[in-house]
């Protein structure tokens, strides 16, 4: 049984790919249609015949595994018709699991913080205790209405298709959900329960109001009329999803 988690990054997609490859008879390829995964291969042809029609080579990497389930990691903006991909993989059998967070403001900080400094996963050690970022207002506002779009993109891609809704606030933040997930989707995919833990470390040690100077102006935006509607449309999204 095959299957695909669908999202946008800073939700939380990471955390449940560690916690499902825990599983013995489970295969996870992570983003293997980034560009930077592509990027190996030389030939820009070939490169943008992927993100065109990555249907014959996914389902190729699937042949080659050797567990009962595999999957990969799909971010809107890998392919360029998601949409078609999805419908696809569906119609074959498998099993689309879509990750979302509930809190527009932790997507769209998260985001930006990464953004900035090219820092994605895992806390690196290396990354200077005394590091501070500020952000500007406007940008901010812009990447909380990015992020929308891109959910509502997610929608119009999953229509009328079966999936598995996973969010990270109920899911993925509190250890005791963890594993209840995970046995949601092992049982989807015809596999016994097991053990789900990881190491992943959360990517800062700091908290971001420790690292944000102007964190307290960016969480007010969420209380003007712009913020509102975006946070109301996010979680109306949220709920069809």
């Amino acid at each position: 049984m095959n299957y695909v988690i669908f999202g946008q990054g800073r939700t939380g997609s990471t955390l449940l790919v560690r916690l499902l490859q825990s599983h013995p008879q489970l295969q996870c390829d992570g983003e293997m249609l980034h560009p930077r995964a592509l990027s190996k291969y030389r030939s820009r042809w070939l490169r943008a015949f992927l993100r065109y029609f990555p249907e014959p080579f996914v389902l190729w990497r699937a042949s080659r595994s050797a567990k009962p389930a595999y999957g990969f990691k799909l971010l809107y903006r890998h392919v360029v018709f998601p949409a078609r991909l999805l419908f696809c993989l569906r119609w074959l059998g498998w099993k689309i699991i879509h990750i979302q967070r509930r809190t527009l403001f932790d997507v769209a900080l998260s985001r930006k913080v990464a953004q900035t400094t090219h820092h994605w996963s895992d806390h690196d050690a290396s990354t200077p205790d005394d590091l501070h970022l500020t952000f500007s207002p406007d940008e901010f506002l812009d990447q909380m209405r990015w992020s929308v779009n891109i959910l509502r993109q997610e929608g119009r891609a999953l229509h009328n298709i079966p999936h598995i809704p996973v969010v990270y606030e109920d899911d993925l933040l509190a250890e005791a959900d963890r594993q209840r997930i995970c046995n949601v989707i092992f049982a989807a995919l015809q596999l016994e329960s097991h053990e789900a833990s990881t190491t992943k470390q959360r990517t800062w040690n700091r908290p971001y109001p420790e690292l944000i100077t102007n964190y307290a102006e960016l969480q007010s935006l969420t209380e003007t009329d712009q913020g509102r509607a975006l946070q109301t449309e996010w979680e109306l999204l949220i709920h069809r999803g």
